[in-house]
């Protein structure tokens, strides 16, 4: 009983520690990374393994558009400033199937904290996963749910501290509330690039169907200050 008790106190100290932000509602101090109308600020990473330096990204009616280029070939678009603790928002809609991501802190070799946008058989949405590192770290199977297909969604993402804990909200919703440990996300930069992914394809997943496309708009930015 009195082991009980502890635990019970124990879960109770943590959950007060750990701040519970709301999805960010307020518009100042958010700044845009992507102007609507050129590629001003973003690039190709070529740091990566070469079969993972692929893809195109055009401008469209105002929206950054990404594809496979050549066929079956993708990879990171990362901006040209790197970020610490902060808050992006952005809309997204993805064709039906692709595979793609949000991808935090990116180092010069591509290490760094993904949100998943896996819109795809067997595919999650919001899932953590640490490229070129542990891979999956946290799952979320029921993202998806709260995806819109064939419709724009909302998406906001919150990362700080380091280790760093990473919340995510969808169309309104929190699908997502990770905090690493120290060991988990040792090799991750405490600082780096935002990018935006176009998937080359595996053998062993649909990942991506030839013409798809996936899009993104209204990309913007809050840099957090310590809390």
């Amino acid at each position: 009983m009195l082991k009980h008790a502890l635990l019970t106190l124990t879960l109770i100290a943590t959950t007060l520690a750990i701040p519970c932000w709301g999805a960010e509602t307020d518009e100042e101090g958010f700044v845009p990374l992507f102007d609507g109308k050129t590629l001003n600020g973003w690039r190709v990473h070529d740091g990566v393994p070469k079969e993972h330096v692929g893809g195109t990204w055009t401008v469209e009616d105002g929206i950054l558009v990404g594809d496979q280029d050549p066929p079956g070939k993708g990879g990171l678009f990362i901006t040209d400033r790197k970020f610490k603790d902060f808050i992006l928002k952005l809309e997204v809609k993805l064709d039906w199937p692709v595979d793609s991501g949000v991808f935090l802190r990116v180092g010069e070799t591509g290490k760094s904290h993904q949100v998943t946008l896996d819109f795809r058989p067997k595919g999650e949405i919001g899932a953590i996963y640490l490229p070129w590192g542990k891979g999956v770290v946290f799952r979320n199977p029921q993202g998806i749910d709260h995806f819109k297909r064939d419709n724009w969604n909302d998406l906001e993402i919150r990362i700080e501290g380091n280790p760093a804990r990473i919340q995510v909200w969808l169309n309104g919703e929190k699908i997502t509330d990770f905090l690493h440990t120290p060991e988990m996300a040792a090799e991750v930069p405490a600082e780096g690039y935002i990018a935006l992914q176009v998937h080359p394809d595996v053998s062993h997943l649909t990942l991506w169907k030839e013409g798809n496309k996936v899009r993104y708009r209204n990309i913007r930015v809050k840099e957090l200050s310590a809390r």
